[in-house]
């Protein structure tokens, strides 16, 4: 039996039933491109409604879902992530009907918030799985 290799055609057929396989057909060298599919693969993974990566100024680094709400909710991701100062301050996914987690990543010294918006049971550990992603795909040695 021939060796499944990458960019072969054992390799290529072995992939389409085997999902640790198939993401090495699909990778990138932009940071850019590695970041959306990552995003794309957990929002489907979870069934999330939309997965953001922003930086503290609420800029969208990378996204995965519609396009207008995961700017909305790279906006909101800082706000959202940090505890808030007081009970009196209404809660920040008020905006998405809740729904929605957060996660605060340092790359090389530099915060990132990686957000999610949805009711899948396995937000929390896509969320952790994305950190992990960003922080292998953001890290200095790959950019």
């Amino acid at each position: 039996m021939a060796r499944a290799t990458p960019g072969g055609d054992d390799f290529a057929m072995n992939a389409a039933h085997d999902p640790t396989l198939e993401r090495r057909l699909h990778r990138s060298d932009d940071a850019l491109s590695a970041l959306t599919r990552l995003l794309e693969a957990a929002r489907a993974r979870a069934g999330l409604d939309a997965l953001a990566v922003a930086d503290t100024a609420g800029l969208l680094v990378a996204g995965a879902g519609a396009a207008q709400t995961c700017e909305e909710l790279a906006a909101w991701a800082p706000v959202m992530a940090r505890a808030a100062a007081n009970d009196a301050t209404p809660a920040a996914s008020a905006p998405f009907g809740g729904g929605t987690s957060t996660r605060r990543v340092f790359v090389a010294g530099s915060e990132i918030v990686v957000a999610c918006l949805g009711q899948a049971r396995s937000a929390a550990e896509e969320l952790d799985v994305v950190s992990a992603g960003c922080q292998r795909i953001l890290s200095p040695a790959r950019v």
